[in-house]
């Protein structure tokens, strides 16, 4: 168990290395991030759109309500 230990402790210290990191992290981190981006970026701006028209669509339905309410043309009939 001290081998396995000391080689986890020596791969510890050899990724803490400064220019390790920028190497993995312009290397690999910075690439992926890119591709998955651009793969889920076209359905994060359908979700948007899509909420947002839900969104409008919920206001619009509410707005008519109140008024239908206010104007004294949508009655509630509530059953006791």
């Amino acid at each position: 168990m001290g081998k396995e230990n000391e080689l986890v402790e020596k791969f510890i210290r050899f990724v803490s290395k400064d220019e390790i990191k920028k190497k993995f992290h312009d290397s690999i981190i910075d690439p992926l991030l890119n591709h998955v981006m651009e793969r889920v970026f076209p359905y994060l701006v359908f979700t948007c759109v899509l909420f947002v028209l839900l969104l409008l669509t919920v206001m619009l339905t509410l707005g008519i309500i109140i008024f239908q309410l206010r104007k004294g043309g949508l009655s509630i009939n509530v059953v006791t």
